[in-house]
């Protein structure tokens, strides 16, 4: 090769050394423009649950990332509701939770997942029923895609049942606690005057009949003053004239105290007060906590949420890819699940070898399977877009039974007409639309 020619060939390895080096500089500049950020609000502890999986979620979509904005439970909702009234400032994706989730299937601005490119429908036999109902309005548009469930369970310390003389193993203590009066019975062994209670508050055992569900029959008519709702709260009120509840709130500094006290022996709640028990509300107490199913109802849900997409995002596609990834995939479910016991509504994730695997916390018990089981045994709540008034008229009737030892039926009827007279005008128009006469 003559020297001439040895230096058009290097000038020509050069330029291609060259090009090349400008596609890739080039691509990487393209690849940086097109990554898309998408801001997420909710509330703690979410933000736990989405990290457990986001380093595979990224691995799959690396030109999407994550603005995970927390704050404070209420404000996640009144400043959704704000945004939407003002067709501006809402988030990409939003979680929302089940007490809320009918103000927004009532009010619109977010996305109907049915439609495309989210195409959810196909997803619809993969969750739990009355979950996917819950997020769905009165003409079918799903408004938000199910996370996680509340399947109820009555959490107790076992060794305070001990000490009382009572079953402390959770397959023993299910088989002689059957019953509400069962319950009242061994909370008098239970309760020590000014030192122990079985429980906080009567009402919860009224609440997990109506946990956001079951306010109105199928043709929207109020519906909480029928036989068994009467016998439930006379069960309540009861609790509160044998002495055996607290008189304590829940959620208040008060009931939280009570805990560090080894004050109450047991607990009413969702599977997921598991993972508040773990973590903030008394860690300490490893072991000495166990569940077992509702008594005479078991099945029963306590809480829940979900995410959705406001319809004024303009990113609505990678939105979706979040929502569908975390809400509609086996691994990250499971993922959010070790980490903050939520349990998926995503019934898929259900096949796992982790739901057999038992949980130091509470004694060594398979709490997922039986989680599992209350979630496979829950009717198929009657919701509506009225639910979270109608909820919070009823538990104001029902609280002053408690307090002021009032006839639960002339309670329940009050609370009937009151909310009868306060929605009377959303139920007629949602007959209307239905042809519901």
């Amino acid at each position: 090769m003559s020297k001439r020619e040895k230096i058009l060939k290097g000038k020509w390895l050069w330029l291609i050394l060259v090009v090349v080096i400008s596609l890739f500089l080039g691509s990487a500049i393209v690849l940086a423009k097109e990554a898309t950020t998408i801001t997420l609000w909710g509330w703690p502890a979410a933000d736990a649950a989405f990290e457990s999986f986001l380093k595979d979620f990224y691995a799959k979509y690396p030109d999407i990332k994550m603005d995970i904005k927390m704050m404070p439970f209420a404000d996640v909702h009144n400043k959704l509701l704000t945004s939407l009234a003002a067709k501006a400032g809402a988030p990409d994706i939003s979680m929302i939770e089940i007490n809320h989730i009918d103000k927004f299937v009532a009010r619109g601005g977010l996305v109907n997942l049915l439609d495309l490119p989210f195409n959810a429908g196909k997803y619809r036999e993969d969750f739990v029923p009355y979950k996917w109902r819950q997020a769905t309005d009165p003409e079918g548009r799903v408004v938000a895609l199910p996370w996680d469930i509340g399947p109820a369970t009555l959490f107790y310390r076992r060794d305070l049942f001990a000490k009382a003389g009572l079953p402390s193993d959770p397959d023993q203590l299910s088989k002689v606690l059957k019953t509400w009066d069962d319950y009242l019975e061994m909370g008098k062994k239970l309760t020590v005057p000014g030192k122990q209670w079985m429980m906080n508050h009567g009402q919860d055992i009224f609440y997990i009949y109506f946990a956001h569900k079951d306010f109105y029959d199928e043709k929207y008519n109020v519906a909480v003053n029928f036989p068994k709702a009467v016998r439930i709260l006379e069960i309540s009120l009861k609790a509160r004239t044998m002495g055996i509840d607290a008189k304590v709130g829940t959620w208040t500094p008060e009931w939280q105290a009570m805990y560090k006290k080894d004050a109450l022996a047991t607990q009413i709640s969702g599977c997921w007060f598991g993972g508040f028990l773990k973590t903030w509300i008394a860690p300490e107490q490893a072991g000495k906590w166990a569940q077992i199913p509702i008594p005479e109802d078991p099945g029963q849900n306590w809480g829940g949420s979900f995410l959705s997409i406001p319809e004024q995002t303009k990113k609505k596609a990678d939105a979706w890819k979040f929502v569908e990834y975390s809400m509609a995939t086996a691994e990250p479910q499971n993922k959010m699940y070790a980490a903050v016991d939520y349990l998926p509504a995503y019934m898929p994730a259900w096949e796992d070898p982790m739901y057999q695997e038992s949980d130091p916390y509470f004694g060594g018990q398979k709490v997922r399977l039986l989680h599992i089981w209350v979630a496979k045994n829950t009717p198929i709540p009657m919701t509506t877009p009225m639910d979270s008034l109608a909820e919070s008229i009823l538990m104001g009737h029902v609280a002053q039974c408690i307090d002021r030892a009032l006839d639960p039926k002339k309670a329940l009827d009050d609370a009937a007409a009151e909310i009868t007279k306060r929605t009377r005008r959303d139920m007629e128009k949602i007959r209307e639309r239905l042809g519901i006469k």
